[in-house]
């Protein structure tokens, strides 16, 4: 490339290391770091040799990305989709990221629970449900302290209850890599309460880019009912005064559960629907970016400037070399 840095891989499938048979024969090779509760996803095509032995679907791979032979972990995969087409002969793997260290425990995510908790932290909730898929808890300092009053789960996944929850009190829910991370929406921060990697970009640091922006909906009351324990009788608590009103469809079982989700929901619904994406050579000091960090645009003109929560980051491998797409939105005001 003539930059001075040589963008290097590793695969690693069911412990092995698969790295130069796929560089041999490698077109493309594609990760996506996604924010939220969307699976981060790794996809790459070869061609393939009718002798060639490649990995199998349901195989866990072990992503490595980087420069000159440094690697960063990008975590772990399991291959979902696999599809042959020629001639010539060429294969296109598909894998979303696993969940736990042993990828084949994953499906237990889904299964319904019925329980309860009383007078608990949401911490503590997060960290029963991840201990009970041999996961380690990773939760933003100021969201592990919020108390809960009463939390049930009827007939509901795991999964199910800790997006409910994320979306109650403007979180993201996501288990990856050995970990249930539950952290603060559009705060750019990891759970440990440090700041995530943001960079400032202008014109010429970028191949193009482009925005889509959208109008807001600038809802002045949010409205969420719920069932009183109490009398058994159906409420309403909200947030705001005045026309339009925003109400959530969902009724929530107590009025804790209930006043968290409108808070969360009076920011989101005036967030907007402005989106950017940006594409650029990638280099050595990128490879730490991941989602739900910042990018700040300058000089791109008057409504491209200022902060992008970033949503996803995408890196592109192939015979061109390897960039990178980093897409923003406003995020939670």
């Amino acid at each position: 490339m003539g930059l001075g840095y040589k963008p290097d891989f590793q695969l690693i499938a069911n412990g092995t290391d698969i790295t130069e048979s796929i560089r041999k024969n490698l077109i493309s090779l594609s990760y996506t770091d996604n924010s939220g509760k969307q699976s981060d996803r790794l996809s790459f095509a070869i061609s393939a040799p009718n002798n060639m032995k490649t990995p199998p679907k349901g195989a866990v791979i072990k992503l490595g990305l980087g420069f000159n032979g440094e690697l960063v972990d990008k975590g772990q995969f399991v291959v979902d989709e696999i599809s042959p087409s020629g001639p010539p002969r060429k294969i296109q793997f598909t894998a979303s990221a696993a969940p736990m260290n042993n990828a084949k425990q994953s499906g237990v995510l889904q299964s319904q629970k019925t329980r309860s908790w009383d007078d608990v932290s949401l911490g503590d909730v997060v960290k029963t449900v991840a201990n009970d898929h041999g996961l380690i808890a990773k939760v933003s300092s100021d969201l592990a302290n919020i108390n809960i009053e009463h939390l049930d789960q009827v007939n509901e996944s795991d999964m199910n209850l800790l997006s409910r929850l994320a979306q109650n009190y403007s979180a993201v829910s996501k288990p990856a890599n050995g970990y249930w991370l539950f952290l603060k929406d559009g705060e750019g921060k990891s759970a440990s309460g440090k700041e995530l990697k943001s960079i400032t970009l202008k014109p010429e640091n970028v191949s193009n880019w482009q925005g889509q922006f959208g109008s807001r909906t600038q809802a002045k009351r949010v409205i969420a009912e719920y069932n009183d324990v109490a009398t058994g009788e159906t409420k309403e608590v909200s947030v705001g005064t005045g026309l339009p009103e925003f109400r959530i469809v969902y009724k929530y079982p107590n009025y804790a559960e209930a006043t968290a989700a409108v808070q969360a929901r009076s920011k989101s619904v005036t967030s907007g629907s402005d989106t950017m994406d940006i594409t650029m050579p990638a280099t050595p000091d990128l490879i730490q970016l991941i989602a739900e960090g910042h990018f700040i645009l300058e000089d791109f003109g008057d409504i491209e400037d200022g902060k992008w929560r970033t949503t996803s980051v995408e890196w592109s491998l192939n015979d061109a070399g390897m960039s990178i797409r980093l897409s923003g939105d406003h995020g939670v005001k």
